[in-house]
């Protein structure tokens, strides 16, 4: 196994995560130390790893050329042929599904993950994009992730609305007074502000 200069030159050499885990396998790091290294989950060193080789299996030998295709009346199974289609999901089980991308980049989702996320045709779902990790969230888990952003309002408390229509009716009349007395106000109402503040405080 290189040593540690060597791994981190290993690492930096490559663009993407994937790229970096199989690089680091090929140097023969084991799958748990390739996770701890790049901070990743084992399940996703495992993913990474065991989709090349199902991509690998599914190639064409090397040095094996294709036979022509004759078109001639001798040979219709060969006419009739198709090359073989990679299914549009495959449920690899604890919630983990390998979905190909059409030539369009869209993807079709599983009917367990349409019910589980309660979507049917013409809804909403969000996606989050975290390093090289794409999560689908459902209407109602968005909504909850949005409102822990928001701080609850409190009784007593101006509504977000009425101070903006206040701050765009003050705007209207320091643009109508001269700049040096419009200056003047903006700067007045500011430290009256930052003093309330520091008060309620």
């Amino acid at each position: 196994m290189p040593n540690a200069e060597e791994t981190a030159r290993i690492v930096a050499s490559q663009a993407t995560v994937s790229d970096k885990i199989r690089a680091l396998n090929a140097a023969g790091y084991p799958r748990a130390e390739i996770a701890r290294l790049l901070g990743k989950r084992y399940q996703h060193v495992r993913n990474v790893l065991e989709g090349d080789k199902v991509g690998r299996s599914a190639a064409q030998p090397p040095g094996v050329a294709e036979e022509p295709a004759v078109f001639d009346h001798q040979r219709p199974a060969e006419r009739r042929a198709t090359p073989s289609v990679r299914p549009e999901f495959e449920d690899r089980g604890r919630g983990i599904f390998r979905l190909s991308v059409r030539p369009d980049g869209s993807v079709l989702l599983p009917p367990s993950v349409l019910d589980a996320l309660e979507l049917k045709g013409g809804s909403s779902v969000v996606g989050r994009l975290e390093g090289d990790t794409f999560i689908f969230e459902g209407p109602d888990e968005a909504l909850r992730r949005i409102r822990e952003l928001i701080p609850p309002w409190q009784p007593g408390e101006p509504l977000a609305s009425d101070e903006l229509i206040a701050e765009r009716r003050r705007e209207a009349v320091w643009e109508a007074l001269p700049f040096e007395e419009a200056r003047a106000q903006r700067a007045a109402f500011e430290a009256a502000r930052a003093k309330r503040t520091a008060e309620d405080g």
